[in-house]
């Protein structure tokens, strides 16, 4: 079944709000988990609520505290967490950033103690949309290692996602996106496996005899892995990119691995905000987007942030799909705190192994 992204915000928002959030913080973390899902990064939308609920009980996030703001030099901003939803302190500083990008052409701004992000894409576009280049680089606090470095089979870093928005103007229906771990695949669709109970693939992992894991199942309980983006061959790129955010992060305010030893991971990291019109007219960036994607794109070739336009699009149109054991997670969640559950939802809830996140990530 589908349904309507209307009342599944609704829902989450309501479950929030019985989770300890104000009803402004509820409503806006809501709104980030479905759009999440409209773009089909279904890891990154409401299916994350169980996890915030452990969060919360652990104390890992706040849902009641609000970000701090601290204006350094003339284009540097300092944000300071509190362990707030990290979807109210992105939101904040891409919107601090982008104000301040408007009246000094560039800001760069600090993160620390975010607890999780969420999809770094969404402030890529939200930058994007406004106008502006934007460049993320991020770290978990010391939380959350699962990847190893390159040549080891050693849980060292966490996967440490990067994010890029170009804006394109009027010359294409979307902006141009990137948004990706620096692993081979997030950990986020590790606990997806999980819980569907799919298979790995063999690029993804690997442990101590060189070989990569079969089961989500195992990875959850510790064993093996994480390889850098690129793999087996190449993944000192990705390494390199993870080392990079980590550094960076730590750099901005945040934690960094070594560190410390939390039993939670707590997003920090550096954006960069870039007003692109103080190099070339509006025209002239169109004209340029134009040109590399009439290069690049083909029958089979789309941008970076195309195909999540497209679903978007899509969704909007007909509605959210949601497999059977990520509606069960989020029954579970609403019995235990007595919040109704629209009905055509839990009609269609399957089952569930998502009981406690050990890892304590994710």
């Amino acid at each position: 079944m589908r349904f309507r992204h209307e009342s599944i915000q609704s829902f989450a928002a309501d479950l929030l709000s019985a989770l300890g959030a104000p009803a402004q913080t509820a409503s806006t973390v809501a709104a980030s988990l479905i759009d999440g899902d409209l773009r089909g990064r279904s890891t990154h939308g409401v299916a994350m609520l169980p996890l915030y609920a452990e969060m919360i009980a652990a104390k890992a996030i706040d849902p009641s505290a609000e970000p701090a703001i601290e204006h350094l030099a003339s284009c540097m901003i300092s944000v300071e967490g509190r362990s707030a939803f990290g979807q109210v302190t992105g939101r904040i500083a891409t919107a601090t950033g982008i104000d301040t990008a408007s009246n000094r052409g560039v800001a760069v701004i600090g993160l620390r103690n975010g607890s999780h992000l969420g999809r770094l894409g969404e402030w890529a576009e939200q930058a994007a949309a406004a106008g502006f280049v934007f460049m993320a680089f991020c770290n978990a606090g010391g939380g959350a290692k699962n990847m190893a470095p390159f040549g080891s089979h050693e849980r060292k870093l966490s996967t440490n996602p990067i994010a890029f928005g170009i804006p394109t103007f009027d010359a294409l229906p979307f902006d141009v996106i990137a948004d990706f771990a620096t692993s081979q695949v997030s950990g986020a669709v590790m606990g997806e496996h999980f819980r569907s109970g799919t298979a790995l693939d063999d690029e993804w992992t690997i442990t101590a005899s060189g070989e990569p894991l079969a089961s989500a199942q195992a990875f959850m309980a510790g064993e093996g892995a994480l390889l850098p983006l690129g793999g087996r061959v190449t993944g000192h790129k990705g390494y390199a990119l993870a080392v990079i955010a980590e550094l960076l992060s730590g750099i901005a305010g945040g934690a960094v691995v070594g560190e410390q030893e939390p039993e939670w991971f707590s997003n920090g990291g550096m954006w960069v905000l870039i007003d692109p019109t103080n190099f070339l007219s509006i025209k002239d960036i169109e004209s340029r987007v134009a040109s590399v994607a009439e290069h690049l794109r083909g029958d089979v070739v789309r941008l970076p942030g195309e195909g999540s336009h497209q679903h978007e699009i899509m969704a909007r149109e007909e509605g959210l799909e949601f497999p059977g054991h990520v509606l069960a997670s989020i029954s579970t969640l609403a019995k235990k705190l007595d919040v109704d559950m629209p009905t055509d939802m839990a009609e269609s809830a399957g089952t569930s192994c998502d009981a406690k996140n050990n890892l304590k990530t994710w």
